[in-house]
């Protein structure tokens, strides 16, 4: 299966997504490059240093946070990231963004990869924009729109598979498609980006979600993004998301030993 041209799952080997936010209310500010020449060194770093993909966002999705931009702010955000990260770095590009127009724009310029943590639930037209790439790879994550209760573990595989129906309904082929189990979108309340409703514990959820992840995969790769979120903070009690790194790392590596 492909990630853009990067082979993933199966016997490859695995792979490292580099995060630039070209967004400055993203809630870990080390991972925000808003000018031209900062988005080129960190993309010629992130490849130095053995990344794979580098994935540009131009509004922060973070569901605790009222982060939200227009439209148009997100729009010239990304489109001058990609191109900075075009111009200094080989790598595929993948745009994390929920807005159809947003994911047009970036592809237009030659982004390979949608990362939609709505799982192409929240904008209806964008699975038609992802199915008229042809080769267009998606980094799909699990999500629902309706307040989700039960097994955790079983409620994000069956959002997850929502998902890869609306892709290959509109054309995508699943060698295409690698899933997200969504770590830190599932939330009592929130007022930021996309995110399913639960009734119980954040916590608790994720923690079910990552010790369980062979279950959730169902063939497709498999992506987890835990990167200094709140998940590791609760966990490790660290407070401040500039000191998660480390603790990040080794949920990272407890993730890849649990199927990602």
């Amino acid at each position: 299966m492909r990630l853009g041209p990067v082979r993933v799952g199966g016997d490859n080997p695995v792979r490292i997504m580099g995060i630039i936010n070209a967004s400055p209310e993203s809630f870990y500010r080390g991972s925000v490059r808003v000018s031209g020449a900062e988005i080129r060194e960190a993309a010629r770093r992130m490849e130095e240093e053995g990344a794979d993909v580098i994935d540009v966002g131009g509004m922060s999705t973070a569901p605790y946070l009222r982060t939200a931009v227009p439209e148009k702010t997100e729009l010239g955000r990304v489109v001058g990231a990609v191109k900075a990260v075009q111009a200094a770095s080989s790598l595929p590009v993948s745009v994390d963004t929920c807005r159809s127009g947003v994911a047009r724009a970036a592809m237009d310029l030659g982004a390979e990869i949608l990362n939609d943590v709505s799982g192409l639930k929240r904008d209806p037209l964008m699975p038609r924009v992802l199915g008229g790439r042809g080769s267009a790879s998606a980094v799909l994550c699990a999500f629902g729109a309706a307040p989700s209760s039960g097994d955790p573990v079983a409620r994000a595989r069956g959002l997850l598979m929502e998902s890869v129906a609306l892709a290959e309904g509109s054309g995508v082929n699943r060698r295409n498609l690698v899933l997200d189990p969504s770590v830190g979108f599932f939330r009592r309340t929130g007022g930021g980006g996309p995110f399913t409703r639960i009734p119980g514990d954040w916590f608790e959820r994720d923690l079910a979600v990552v010790r369980n992840l062979r279950l959730i995969k169902r063939g497709f790769p498999l992506m987890v993004s835990v990167s200094n979120k709140s998940f590791v903070g609760r966990l490790f009690g660290v407070k401040d998301p500039a000191d998660r790194v480390p603790y990040s790392v080794a949920v990272e590596a407890a993730c890849v030993l649990n199927g990602a």
